[in-house]
């Protein structure tokens, strides 16, 4: 491991422009892994760009440096760009970027750091771990390879080893992810702060949403899982993000029934789009399988996937009108 952390670092510091690429819809581990590895290449004095095609969420602009992470697509077109970092997704299409990463692949070297385990393996240089908690515990391994973790570092990546754990409450929390975060908290990161914001801020928009998902959970006979469904009209009611729907998935893990089967919550974020995530605490279990037969993937215990449609509630139940390709 310890060759691939020198490759890795050895590629970082002779680029002439970095673009670190993050998830759609970016939570605390894509972020703070996109951030922690930023701010280490501008001390390096290394041009890098933070992209993400959807802005960063109320909850964790508190980040330092989260005003870099968005969707700046000038970046693509620098003439001195040479590596692209993709940090906590499992393919390009989780990012959005497939079709333009196709097109300047003879001229980038793409570095995938990674912790699901259904990894594509799509960088030149691939550092994916599955047994890690987080994207954020793999980015912490590679700094602290040169001794390059500082608070703001260290404030970011505890927040991904903090929010992809549940704070240390889910199937995620590892021995190496706790002792990850115990070193981290030694540079003075503000874990009240971390938990508070990503894990115990609920805006009024958020709670009116989740009743409305609390109130329409039910036992699926079709797909033998605890499910709940969330249409466009819902969230646009209810004036919430799509930040507001993201935790409604890790909240009903926590139901008895989670024990025995898999919760599957259903949203319409925007026209035309369907997206499904899936959990489940039953070791016998693994919901990123279900979510490749739609395209999708994750891990084992938390999975996601996304297919075109329209989705519809009813008192009687709900519908999907797939939309053809």
């Amino acid at each position: 491991m310890i060759d691939l952390y020198t490759t890795i670092i050895d590629r970082l510091q002779r680029s002439r422009a970095v673009l670190i690429v993050s998830h759609k819809q970016p939570d605390g581990d894509t972020a703070g892994a996109s951030l922690a590895l930023a701010h280490y290449l501008q001390q390096q004095s290394i041009a890098v760009t933070c992209f993400c095609v959807d802005t960063i969420g109320p909850t964790l602009t508190f980040l330092p440096g989260s005003n870099q992470l968005g969707p700046h697509h000038h970046a693509w077109n620098q003439p001195e760009l040479d590596t692209v970092v993709v940090v906590d997704c499992g393919d390009l299409r989780h990012a959005g970027v497939q079709d333009v990463i196709a097109q300047k692949r003879s001229t980038i070297t793409v570095i995938n750091i990674d912790h699901h385990a259904t990894n594509e393996q799509y960088g030149d240089i691939n550092y994916v771990d599955a047994n890690a908690s987080s994207t954020c515990e793999l980015v912490f391994r590679l700094l602290n390879s040169v001794q390059a973790i500082d608070k703001m570092s260290a404030t970011c990546l505890l927040t991904g080893v903090i929010t992809d754990t549940g704070s240390f409450s889910n199937l995620a929390t590892t021995a190496t992810a706790v002792d990850t975060a115990a070193r981290l908290l030694t540079y003075g990161p503000n874990l009240d702060q971390i938990s508070k914001r990503t894990l115990r801020h609920r805006p009024y928009a958020t709670l009116k949403l989740w009743g409305r998902a609390l109130q329409r959970l039910h036992d699926d006979p079709a797909t033998g899982m605890v499910v709940t469904v969330l249409t466009y009209d819902d969230i646009v009611d209810c004036g919430a993000d799509t930040e507001a729907v993201s935790g409604i998935s890790n909240f009903l893990n926590s139901l008895d029934q989670a024990a025995h089967k898999a919760v599957l919550v259903l949203t319409q974020n925007e026209p035309g789009v369907i997206k499904g995530s899936l959990r489940t605490t039953n070791p016998l279990l693994d919901v990123a399988q279900f979510a490749k037969l739609y395209g999708g993937g994750g891990h084992h215990k938390a999975a996601g996937f996304t297919i075109k449609g329209t989705l519809q509630f009813t008192p009687h139940g709900y519908s999907i009108t797939p939309i053809q390709s």
